[in-house]
């Protein structure tokens, strides 16, 4: 018979050992704590997080689901679960639990950058555009959220947007700007 206490050690040995590189052995204490405590909604949590991380994502969505049925305002669970459905392509399943962790809390920036990019793999570009320069208010510092949104304003062919977010980005990630420049002509003037 397992103690609630007995399971908390496994759990933070299985975390431990996910901090040293050895996910593989964590995953195997993650499921020791999962046979001995089916309820434990963390342990579905990072046993999902560790299949995603393996690309096992049919499998990270089967365990982010079980730890929501758990406890369903858990924001990190459907942040992943939208994540491992993006993954697979299922953007708009993806769109919608982004969307409810937005609902949760809207200043986690990698629901907005996320739900941007699912928006923009289904050619929905004027709502990416809102997503993504939400996420880049949120996490001015993210050059990713910065680099897609240039992209759909390339798209959208609004070529003064594109350039001034190229600015913004060339700021403070000059590698990024390049790649911008590269992929989307930024900061070469008007065509």
């Amino acid at each position: 018979m397992s103690t609630p206490i007995f399971s908390s050690l496994l759990f933070r040995y299985a975390q431990f050992l996910t901090f040293c590189g050895l996910k593989g052995r964590a995953h195997e204490f993650i499921e020791l704590v999962l046979q001995q405590n089916p309820r434990h909604q963390r342990a579905w949590t990072f046993s999902g997080f560790l299949h995603a991380d393996k690309g096992r994502f049919e499998a990270a969505i089967r365990d982010f689901e079980r730890a929501l049925a758990l406890k369903p305002d858990d924001a990190d669970s459907a942040f992943n679960l939208g994540y491992a459905l993006q993954k697979l392509g299922r953007h708009q399943e993806a769109i919608e639990r982004f969307q409810r962790v937005i609902e949760q809390n809207a200043f986690v920036d990698r629901a907005w950058y996320g739900m941007g990019l699912s928006l923009t793999k289904l050619g929905r570009y004027e709502q990416a555009a809102e997503k993504l320069a939400e996420a880049a208010r949120l996490q001015p510092m993210n050059p990713y959220a910065g680099y897609h949104l240039a992209g759909v304003w390339f798209q959208l062919g609004q070529r003064d947007k594109l350039d001034a977010e190229f600015e913004r980005v060339k700021g403070f990630d000059p590698k990024v700007a390049a790649q911008m420049a590269r992929d989307f002509g930024a900061g070469q003037g008007p065509r």
